[in-house]
């Protein structure tokens, strides 16, 4: 995946790039900046966990085709967790950078953020190649115990980074 924070810089307007050069709103307008990329990098976080969800939907049919039905309650919870941790990443705080923020976040929170959502990124993508595996199997009839438990693994691992923000912004105030 492409740096946002690049291509938000190329896309400002006119006003942005006025803000620039002017001292009181220097720092602003770059903070700003990066927690817009790091807003959009959280919306594709999000929408490719949906993914992940719709994917599990189409292995619960082939489940259900074959007549497999004790591991659907498993795939439900996996479902469910899945949403959970999604809407999480998608609604944490970016680190407000304002003017008069009651807690400064400089850029170089906002900057360690974005980096601690692309690992998440990339905790997404080994959920969305476990998923893929396991629901290739469920296709084939197959269930794997220990795709569903590495798929839980992956759960967490997301959920414990998208829980580090609070530390990463406030220092665990």
């Amino acid at each position: 995946m492409t740096d946002l924070r690049d291509q938000v810089v190329e896309d400002r307007g006119v006003i942005k790039k006025i803000q620039l050069i002017f001292p009181g709103y220097h720092g602003y307008r770059i903070n700003e900046d990066l927690r817009d990329a790091d807003i959009i990098l959280k919306d594709e976080l999000y929408k490719k966990m949906l993914d992940v969800i719709s994917n599990l939907k189409t292995g619960e049919g082939s489940l259900v085709s074959s007549g497999q039905f004790k591991v659907l309650e498993s795939i439900g919870v996996i479902r469910s967790r899945i949403q959970t941790v999604a809407e999480a990443v998608k609604h944490h705080g970016a680190g407000y950078s304002g003017i008069s923020a009651p807690i400064k976040v400089d850029a170089k929170k906002i900057s360690a953020l974005y980096d601690l959502d692309m690992q998440i990124f990339d905790q997404i993508q080994n959920l969305q190649k476990g998923v893929n595996s396991f629901v290739q199997n469920c296709s084939s009839g197959n269930v794997n115990q220990d795709g569903i438990a590495g798929i839980n693994n992956i759960i967490s691992a997301i959920s414990d980074l998208n829980s580090s923000r609070e530390t990463l912004l406030y220092g665990g105030v």
